[in-house]
């Protein structure tokens, strides 16, 4: 059975947690549930704190133009950027 197969849940995948549920007040057993989060299930803040990753991320493999570097070097404080 391989890996992330319908049937049986990626083993190493991030995102995987284990929540305690107790089966009633007071009794020592409890259940292991398993949560996968994804993109569709996280609320709308964890999305947002995702893209706002993945675009820094693309702005640093994209790389800056070095001429943004002449003009911050040119102003002498931030307000004339």
């Amino acid at each position: 059975m391989e890996a992330g197969s319908k049937d049986h849940p990626p083993m190493l995948a991030p995102g995987w947690k284990d929540n305690e549920v107790p089966t009633s007040e007071g009794s020592l057993i409890t259940t292991t549930e398993r949560v996968h989060e994804t993109y569709k299930n996280v609320s709308q803040e964890i999305r947002d704190q995702l893209n706002a990753e993945a675009e820094a991320v693309q702005i640093i493999l994209t790389g800056i133009d070095n001429d943004i570097y002449s003009i911050v070097d040119a102003c002498p404080n931030a307000c004339e950027i």
